[in-house]
């Protein structure tokens, strides 16, 4: 039964359009380690680098801020809210870092404890009624401790006492527009919209969490989305990893995306990111090159500016 919760909000959150959040919560998945002397399951950080570095190629950045689900993968791994919320903790600064968000390190690092909670508290138990939840993840924010530098210790504590204000005001029902870059009261925006009063997403990011949340209370997921087999196989791989099953190894090699230049239509070869590869097609045009390349995960077009 659990399982099945835990692979629908999986799929659930790939019920949307945008292709740059699916594949970086597809990188997520595959940057996954199971550690079962420690039970708890934790990034490598080593692949996570050279995936990204692959992406940046690939993809371009999400255009909002609301990227929350870039740890999904990683909070459905984990049994452990603790353990789970010292990951996300600390992938959630790789991603800041990444997305040059910096301005808004403290509602990210602040947003992403809200998020590991709402989401472990309902997998447990998801009838908890709407005021109940804010409560819980009240105590999380209130409760929650990082090193800081005395400067930086400040301005986390400020953004704490405005957490919290915020989630007294959801609590009395006093609520805001969705607005961008407003990152804790988006996500309080997408809990109450599901338990109080439905509302119109303003981003794909937003609609990937509350797709995600709606699934654990009632919904199925929708098996009509692209590529359905392979996350459908991601899925069932987030259970194993959650019995710790797998046994990952971690990533020590390197990988260069340039590599891909070299090849030729119809070159067929086992990638260290992107495993078995085969070239469709290769063109150059307005100086960039473009490769496109066919993977179980799915297509990918490389662009390859001439320096």
């Amino acid at each position: 039964m659990r399982d099945d919760l835990i692979k629908n909000c999986y799929i659930s959150s790939f019920d949307i359009e945008d292709s740059s959040l699916k594949h970086l919560m597809i990188i997520g998945t595959k940057c996954l380690i199971d550690n079962k002397l420690q039970r708890n399951v934790y990034v490598d950080n080593n692949r996570l680098k050279d995936e990204l570095i692959y992406f940046n190629f690939y993809e371009s950045k999400p255009q909002y801020s609301d990227v929350l689900n870039v740890l999904l993968p990683l909070i459905l791994s984990n049994t452990n809210i603790q353990k789970s919320e010292e990951e996300v903790l600390a992938l959630i600064q790789k991603y800041v870092r990444y997305l040059k968000k910096e301005q808004y390190l403290f509602d990210y690092i602040l947003a992403s404890v809200l998020y590991n909670s709402l989401i472990h508290n309902l997998i447990d138990n998801k009838d908890m009624e709407y005021e109940e939840i804010l409560q819980s993840i009240k105590e999380k924010v209130i409760g929650l401790q990082i090193e800081l530098d005395k400067t930086s210790m400040i301005k986390f504590q400020m953004a704490r006492i405005k957490a919290i204000q915020v989630i007294d005001n959801y609590i009395d029902l006093k609520i805001c527009d969705y607005e961008e870059n407003e990152i804790i009261t988006n996500l309080l925006n997408v809990i109450y919209d599901i338990y109080m009063e439905d509302r119109e997403v303003i981003n794909e990011g937003l609609l990937s969490i509350k797709k995600s949340i709606l699934s654990i209370l009632s919904a199925d997921a929708n098996l009509n989305i692209d590529n359905i087999d392979f996350i459908s196989s991601m899925a069932m791989y987030i259970t194993k990893l959650r019995k710790y099953s797998i046994n990952k190894s971690s990533y020590n090699t390197s990988s260069d995306p340039r590599s891909l230049i070299n090849l030729n239509k119809g070159d067929t070869i086992v990638d260290p990111i992107l495993n078995k590869i085969q070239v469709i097609s290769k063109d150059f045009c307005d100086n960039v090159l473009r490769i496109s390349i066919k993977s179980k995960s799915g297509q990918y077009t490389f662009s390859f500016k001439r320096v």
